[in-house]
């Protein structure tokens, strides 16, 4: 017998409150047209698990995908050092990945790359700008036939099946919630926000999640943006030092993008009268080793081995044609030096 999804579940698989899923349920207004499609995407999909219809899907042998990421330095190290530990694990279900990775610059250089690899892969996951160039190759191959995801920044709705990652406007709130708490009783302070290039839709989600945090808890606060330019190390100091000599006493800075290393630098180099809060996004070799250094405080992150991993197992179902929601929302995950794992 059929049954309907439960509350629990909605969130589990959205990462929404009940109260917007309930406003979703109940078609009640005020709510993000994006969040609603979550939601309705989430309950079909919930829907069909329960009637039985979804069974696990069974791999064909040499099953080949491709994933494409442009990002930076760092992010690309991390996602190809994550396709690197599951790697085992698809060998034994017949399936590979391959991982392409190029610069966040380079536009012209990911369609070719997007291109390239879906000339021999069953399906593709693609990490990219979303850009109308980006876009247009990618809807291209969609209607050709090629299946595609989008992963953790998400593309034009029209030109993916499906997103995976985290709620990215979530993550700017937990950030705006975070900081919030750290300035409660400095009402009048100025917190800094670094965003790579608004090009990617996480970097525009978080910080859009983020501001409305702040304006809502904090509306005293002075929120500072500054656009690095690119997730890259020199940039982003740059673009930090001279945040930090318009306003040397800035309380806290929540980098969305990539450049740590550069932002840390910059900080050190610029030492106000306060040492400032820092949150940025992403465990990888180099926000982990400066949060062991206690030179940022927080990362947002999401566990890009299982990420992959259940990225396969979409690109699999949307391979043999069988539903797949439109977003699928992983954990955030809050990590301080204190419950860092091991890699």
């Amino acid at each position: 017998m059929n049954r309907k999804p439960t509350m629990k579940e909605l969130v589990a698989a959205t990462q929404f409150s009940r109260a917007t899923i309930d406003r979703v349920l109940n078609n009640r207004p005020g709510v993000n047209p994006r969040t609603v499609e979550a939601v309705q995407h989430a309950y079909a999909s919930l829907l069909v698990e329960a009637a039985g219809d979804m069974k696990p899907a069974v791999v064909k042998q040499n099953a080949h995908f491709a994933l494409v990421v442009q990002g930076g330095a760092e992010y690309n190290a991390s996602v190809k050092q994550a396709g690197e530990k599951i790697a085992s694990q698809l060998k034994t279900r017949g399936v590979t990945l391959d991982i392409a990775d190029c610069p966040v610059t380079d536009d012209n250089e990911v369609v070719r790359l997007i291109t390239q690899q879906a000339e021999s892969a069953d399906a593709i996951a693609i990490v990219a700008k979303n850009t109308p160039v980006i876009n247009a190759a990618v809807l291209k191959l969609k209607q050709q036939g090629k299946r595609i995801i989008a992963l953790v920044s998400d593309l034009d709705p029209d030109a993916r099946d499906a997103y995976i990652g985290i709620n990215n406007r979530a993550a700017g709130q937990a950030a705006g919630f975070i900081l919030g708490r750290h300035l409660q009783h400095c009402p009048q302070s100025s917190v800094a926000v670094i965003v790579g290039t608004l090009s990617y839709s996480c970097h525009d989600d978080r910080e859009i999640g983020f501001r409305a945090q702040i304006r809502k808890t904090l509306p005293s606060v002075n929120v500072l943006e500054v656009v690095s330019g690119n997730d890259d190390t020199q940039q982003t100091y740059d673009a930090a030092i001279q945040l930090l000599k318009n306003d040397p006493d800035i309380r806290a800075v929540y980098n969305v993008a990539g450049g740590n290393e550069g932002l840390v630098a910059a900080l050190e180099e610029y030492q106000g009268t306060i040492k400032p809060v820092v949150i940025t996004h992403e465990v990888n070799e180099v926000t982990e080793r400066l949060i062991l250094a206690e030179k940022i405080d927080y990362i947002l992150s999401q566990n890009i081995p299982q990420l992959l991993l259940e990225t396969v197992d979409r690109l699999i179902a949307l391979n043999q044609q069988k539903p797949v929601s439109a977003h699928t929302f992983v954990p955030i995950e809050i990590v301080t030096r204190f419950t860092l794992m091991p890699g």
